[in-house]
């Protein structure tokens, strides 16, 4: 895998912000295991952190260290920031990976929920986003792998909007929009964003789903975009991928055929 960020000793520091999200937690375990380092879990719960210090450290972490933060409190991301760069010295890798979800039926009525959804999801992405603009500024280097949603991809689907969950979907857009832009400015410094949107994710928060993918498919997705240098991310459902692969199986005897159609062509040029 090509490097993602500074490797003066060869190691990789991660800070996990939302630290004991499923997905931010299988991505690191994923980055260590490729080139070991220290890790920072920022989270707002230390207790819960501790057994996601263990996995990161069977992974391959070098050192995994707590750090307190909320992302419901968006004062709170710049200096939560500043102790995980001084703890690891550079910052690598962050993944932002924090968010809440309520669908419509669940916000009725509920103003103060609707609007803690934003402030988490959108305000503290922000947040967290532009302390990390400064850090990586300066440092010249370094990936954000920040996981928005594939239904960011959705804000033209008014029936999914009013049917389903029409402020998270305005959350989680805000979310994404922000961070293409901080990758286009971070660029310029020497660092990257990746914005990765994932479909379903089967995790601790909700019942499993067969059709739902597992964090370390999402994982090994994000690992494969960054070899790539990919700036963005869609993962497709599962129904989505089975459809391409029939279309493709489909499409053999057409491709074969082409290919016949090409070499008598050529072999009739020759003879000619």
């Amino acid at each position: 895998m090509t490097s993602t960020g500074p490797t003066d000793s060869g190691a990789r520091s991660v800070l996990i912000l939302g630290g004991t999200s499923d997905i931010g937690v299988a991505i690191a375990e994923a980055l260590l295991r490729d080139r070991s380092g220290p890790v920072v879990i920022a989270a707002r719960d230390a207790s819960r952190s501790e057994p996601v210090a263990d996995r990161l450290r069977a992974a391959g972490a070098t050192e995994a260290r707590f750090v307190h933060f909320d992302a419901g409190d968006a004062q709170r991301a710049a200096p939560a920031v500043a102790e995980a760069a001084a703890i690891l010295g550079t910052i690598d890798v962050a993944i932002v990976a924090f968010g809440i979800f309520a669908s419509n039926e669940q916000l009725r009525d509920d103003l103060d929920a609707a609007l803690q959804m934003v402030e988490v999801n959108l305000m503290g992405g922000i947040a967290v986003g532009e302390a990390l603009m400064e850090q990586f500024r300066g440092q010249a280097a370094g990936t954000i792998v920040a996981i928005s949603s594939r239904v960011a991809d959705t804000s033209r689907d008014r029936g999914w909007i009013q049917g389903t969950a029409k402020v998270y979907l305005a959350s989680k857009t805000g979310f994404d929009v922000y961070y293409q832009g901080l990758g286009a400015e971070l660029a310029e410094a020497g660092a990257r964003v990746l914005v990765v949107r994932p479909p379903g994710v089967n995790t601790t928060l909700i019942e499993n789903h067969e059709s739902f993918h597992e964090p370390w498919e999402v994982a090994e997705e994000v690992l494969a975009a960054l070899a790539e240098g990919k700036i963005d991310l869609t993962i497709s459902t599962r129904q989505e991928r089975e459809f391409r692969e029939r279309l493709q199986a489909r499409s053999l005897p057409r491709k074969v055929r082409d290919r016949i159609v090409h070499d008598v062509k050529r072999i009739i040029r020759k003879l000619c």
